[in-house]
């Protein structure tokens, strides 16, 4: 989650005010609100949604995972398309593409059309990102760029716990279609808000590809390089299993629906406070002890919820996770941009972020294949815990090896 954001000069687009400021940010945090809840309704509907269809646990694992290839495609095309058309209206584009999606869910009728219906809303979601974040880095001044970033950030799991709430409060009564009609329709609302956005047209150097060779990558740098890959990979596996599972395993423990939901909820709401905490945890004592003692954090909210039975416990275990673990993907993005140097960040930070992707969608399609093969939630927590273990050992070694990471530009 986060993408790359290049320096780029002043244009006459930028915003002159404060009030265009605002405005601007306010805007990219609505989008990002929404794609939060399109992002989540799957897998909130998914108890009452993939039984609709006769869709089993392993397929199940495989809709989780396509939004996330749709959502490589997308990024790639989607940033590039930023650079010719200008960020304001990639994202125009990209909004349209995932609103539309997601309202179309409803028509799904089995396996193959939902895959279909999900592969197009994750290509969607995967285009606005770098759009969202572009939009808001260049319109920020530097000394508050990262900030800027993470509050827009930080809209995606505020949006999880307004679908959660909804969905609790509203679903039984509505229905699953529900959901996305609330997460197609907003985001086809706010386009003609995103019209009043000044379109940026990034200005990038000529030289930039060969500035960005993976040959200086894997030389230069290729020790913090494989151990970012590693982290990556792990946290982002770990996140989308919970994103898309959590109602689900909440469910296979014995609690109903709305306990599952309200699950959710407690994890979003921890999301927006986490990365918060974090970045400004780390702004002060540094990333190299902050972000293991981060992944400790995790591993204690997993084990949590593994061992704990009642609805109070696991609720707090919940939100254990929900807090540790979005702080410390989101955090991930700004400490890698750190530790590049500038003529290779752009594309350090976008290998990062598509060995990210990988874990993404091995992780939602492993926890299905495991609960197909009846390891139920148990088997799925155990899973996790290597993956949170081996995470916290890699930032503590990637400190290490840091003795400071190379300063950011301004």
């Amino acid at each position: 989650m986060g993408y790359t954001i290049t320096r780029v000069p002043p244009d006459d687009t930028a915003p002159r005010s404060t009030g265009q400021f605002v405005f601007l940010v306010a805007t990219c945090i609505l989008i990002m609100v929404l794609e939060g809840i399109d992002i989540q309704a799957l897998g909130v509907a998914a108890p009452v949604l993939m039984p609709a269809l006769g869709i089993d646990a392993a397929q199940s694992g495989i809709i989780f995972g396509i939004a996330q290839v749709g959502g490589v495609f997308g990024a790639v095309l989607g940033g590039r398309l930023s650079d010719i058309w200008g960020r304001r209206n990639a994202l125009l584009l990209s909004t349209l593409l995932f609103g539309a999606g997601t309202l179309a869910t409803i028509v799904a009728f089995d396996f193959n059309s939902l895959l279909v219906i999900r592969t197009l809303t994750g290509f969607g979601i995967g285009a606005a990102l770098p759009n969202v974040i572009g939009l808001a880095a260049e319109a920020a001044p530097a000394r508050h760029r990262i900030k800027t970033v993470t509050v827009v950030l930080a809209g995606m799991p505020l949006g999880g716990a307004v679908v959660s709430l909804f969905a609790a409060v509203m679903m039984q009564r509505l229905g699953w279609q529900s959901l996305f009609v609330l997460g197609g329709a907003l985001p086809l609302a706010l386009m003609f808000l995103l019209m009043l956005v000044p379109n940026h047209r990034p200005v990038r150097p000529a030289e930039a590809a060969e500035r960005g060779s993976v040959v200086r990558l894997l030389s230069e740098r290729r020790r913090a390089t494989l151990l970012l890959w590693v982290v990556f990979f792990l946290t982002s596996g770990v996140l989308y299993m919970m994103l898309n599972w959590l109602p689900s395993l909440m469910h296979a423990r014995g609690f109903t629906v709305v306990d599952g939901q309200m699950a959710a909820l407690y994890f979003n709401i921890a999301s927006v406070l986490g990365p918060v905490t974090m970045g400004w945890l780390i702004d002060r004592h540094g990333y190299r002890f902050i972000l293991p003692l981060c992944y400790g954090g995790l591993l204690a909210g997993i084990l949590g919820m593994a061992l704990t039975a009642t609805l109070p416990t696991l609720l707090a275990s919940v939100t254990v996770v929900g807090f540790f673990l979005m702080g410390a993907q989101f955090s991930l993005n700004g400490v890698t941009s750190m530790l590049y140097p500038p003529e290779i960040r752009g594309f350090g930070v976008g290998a990062a972020l598509a060995v990210g992707r990988v874990g993404s969608i091995i992780g939602p399609f492993a926890a299905g294949v495991i609960l197909q093969g009846g390891g139920g939630t148990a088997g799925v927590l155990a899973a996790i815990i290597p993956f949170v273990a081996i995470g916290a050992v890699t930032m503590a070694l990637l400190g290490r090896s840091e003795a400071r990471a190379p300063a950011q530009s301004a």
